[in-house]
């Protein structure tokens, strides 16, 4: 049976590749010249959609699900491209630009990981937070000294207790969320240094 590469747009299909990583989606378009197929994998009435192409040489299995639908409506469809905001995105990058020379510029100073992750923790609270050398400065009231967990939090005045709490709160819930990765990273760099 020959089937027309028309007639195979718009079926569901489950896409097995060499890796036996499963997709799942619908025929959107087949490329003949770079040998590809495209799947519109979002689910139904989501947006943005959603595309992956495949090679089909990686392809190790292909199955179709359910039926084949009664008309193509992709052979209708147009996907029109979304109007792209040049100045927004030139912010974004630089934003991210500066982020960056920032991260840098805190690496130079001998700040952790740990330090920055519990810096932008405390931050996302409390905006009146700043570096002081290595030492992160809550509201110029509260101070947490490297290794900047909840036994180097110290106040600079009298103890206002809620604040002093609400640190604590902050800097344990930080530690509970630290990606394990910056945690062994920082180990390991431990024991090279110690010989």
């Amino acid at each position: 049976m020959s089937l027309s590469l028309e007639n195979v747009l718009g079926l569901h299909v489950k896409v097995t590749n060499l890796l036996d990583v499963v997709t799942e989606g619908k025929i959107y378009s087949f490329n003949s010249s770079n040998n590809t197929i495209t799947l519109q994998t979002n689910k139904k009435n989501q947006t943005p959609l959603s595309f992956k192409i495949i090679k089909c040489s990686f392809i190790k299995d292909i199955e179709v699900i359910g039926d084949k639908p009664v008309s193509n409506s992709f052979k209708k469809q147009y996907i029109k491209p979304t109007f792209i905001h040049i100045e927004r995105v030139t912010e974004l990058l630089n934003n991210k630009i500066e982020e960056a020379g920032i991260k840098d510029q805190l690496r130079r100073q001998g700040i952790t990981e740990e330090g920055e992750f519990i810096f932008n923790i405390i931050y996302k609270t409390i905006p009146d937070t700043k570096w002081v050398g290595k030492t992160i400065v809550i509201l110029d009231d509260i101070q947490v000294e490297p290794p900047y967990k909840v036994e180097n939090i110290k106040s600079l005045h009298e103890p206002n207790t809620g604040s002093l709490d609400l640190i604590e709160k902050i800097v344990a819930n930080g530690w509970k969320k630290l990606p394990s990765k910056i945690v062994d990273s920082d180990e390991d760099s431990d024991d090279k240094k110690g010989g």
